[in-house]
């Protein structure tokens, strides 16, 4: 065996050398994923229909899922599969709380219109005589989605770094006029400031901020914000 296939070895042996996490997944590599799953003959990869999408929400990966089904046409049955998988997977994933990747919303409304409900039924029927049980779709969503649950998301990281960048810049505004502003955020990001900018920010900004930094100035600062 190659190096890769021992480290995937040793990785279902136990002895993982490096976490799935840290590999990021292309979005067309995912389509190819979603494409071959959803017409295997083993029934345990198409399980796995609604969980890759889900983890594609998580990861943050956007999915050009018009492109998916173009590959085929129509009134091919291999698009027709995919078109229920998607369906069937996105509502799933609504059910359970969980959030769908972004580009998965673009062609719901047509699957809908064209399939309904397709979770009332108790079998998903897929082409070359594949029935695919609700229930354990279903199931397998929700064995693997308790990991998801576990740890943050792409998303739920980008609305905290959202969330603190506009805490920052409230309260830059209510201490700090636009230009002094401009400075700090400057200064932070690292950027570049011209000689006009630097003797600006040493002889008034930065006055104020050791001021803002004095142990003694947060004390009072806090105790009469509680007050």
């Amino acid at each position: 065996m190659n190096k890769d296939e021992l480290i995937t070895a040793l990785g279902e042996l136990g002895y993982r050398l490096f976490t799935p996490e840290k590999q990021r997944l292309s979005s067309k590599k995912v389509l190819d994923v979603l494409d071959e799953s959803a017409s295997s003959k083993d029934l345990r990869l198409i399980e796995g229909f609604p969980v890759v999408l889900a983890n594609c929400a998580h990861r943050g990966i956007k999915l050009d899922i018009r492109s998916l089904l173009s590959r085929y046409g129509p009134r091919s049955q291999r698009r027709v599969d995919l078109e229920k998988l998607i369906l069937a997977s996105s509502d799933l994933l609504a059910q359970e709380g969980l959030d769908k990747p972004e580009g998965l919303y673009d062609t719901m409304d047509l699957l809908t219109m064209k399939y309904g409900d397709l979770l009332k039924q108790e079998v998903l029927d897929l082409g070359k005589d594949r029935p695919v049980s609700i229930a354990r779709l279903r199931n397998t969503l929700r064995r693997y989605g308790i990991d998801l649950e576990k740890s943050e998301s792409v998303r739920e990281r980008d609305r905290r770094r959202q969330l603190r960048s506009f805490q920052l810049n409230l309260h830059l505004s209510t201490l700090f006029p636009p230009k002094q502003k401009e400075l700090i955020l400057k200064k932070l990001k690292g950027d570049p400031l011209s000689k006009t900018e630097k003797e600006y920010y040493s002889r008034v900004v930065k006055k104020k901020l050791e001021g803002l930094a004095n142990s003694e100035l947060r004390k009072i600062a806090l105790a009469l914000t509680k007050k």
